[in-house]
């Protein structure tokens, strides 16, 4: 399966998706989805003179999180201007101007410079970008040296019967009820094909290994619906 990942057209997908895209996510996920991100934010051991970067920020969900540990300032960088503007809403509902920081921005070419970065976060975005391997370098870079970066990924379970009951679930009923509800069947089939075909994760430890991170966890969440890597910059 060949999946196209142009950078056009994922940020015209997530344009198009923006509106129903917190929802949806609540309701495909049936509310796991809220605990997946604590944890991940947890395992960023984040302080309140850390910088966060927050990448493929979205509708700004992991850094509104990261902003409740300590009051941390936070980054978020996205290449969807709908995604954005949705991270703005929310950004001024709860008076976060002064410590949220919103960006238009590239993941694999960030408008930023070495070492930047305390702290780092991507959930559900690797799988979405051209070149992982690339990515994961240009995390690194603006990773202070000794810093953490969280990564919160689907993943396909290996188990039975879960994983055969799982497998259906995710390629039949969610690709209809997200094009259903988002009125964008197309964008639910990209989710649902850009997972199956997605880097196990075993071979991504070993690509973040060549990006220069140490793997301090890797963890399956739910059977492995989800995977938690955590990283720090050697």
């Amino acid at each position: 399966m060949t999946v196209d990942k142009n950078p056009k057209l994922i940020g015209s997908m997530f344009d198009r998706i923006a509106p129903s895209y917190d929802t949806l996510n609540t309701i495909l996920s049936l509310g796991i989805d809220r605990l997946w991100r604590a944890k991940t934010i947890r395992s960023l051991d984040i302080h309140g003179n850390h910088l966060v970067l927050d990448i493929a920020t979205g509708t700004g969900e992991m850094a509104l999180r990261a902003l409740g540990r300590d009051n941390c300032r936070v980054v978020g960088i996205d290449f969807s201007w709908n995604m954005l503007a949705r991270a703005r809403v929310k950004q001024a509902r709860q008076n976060r101007d002064a410590h949220f920081f919103l960006i238009r921005g590239d993941a694999l070419v960030m408008p930023f410079g070495d070492m930047t970065f305390d702290r780092a976060v991507i959930s559900f975005g690797v799988r979405n970008v051209i070149d992982a391997g690339m990515f994961l370098s240009e995390a690194w870079r603006v990773l202070k040296k000794g810093g953490r970066m969280a990564v919160l990924e689907f993943s396909l379970p290996e188990v039975n019967p879960f994983k055969n009951l799982y497998l259906l679930y995710f390629s039949k009923v969610i690709p209809f009820l997200g094009g259903v509800i988002s009125g964008d069947f197309a964008a639910y089939r990209y989710l649902r094909d850009s997972v199956i075909d997605f880097i196990p994760p075993r071979e991504l430890e070993r690509m973040m290994g060549r990006a220069g991170f140490a793997v301090v966890l890797s963890r399956p969440i739910l059977f492995g619906v989800t995977h938690l890597y955590v990283l720090e910059k050697k």
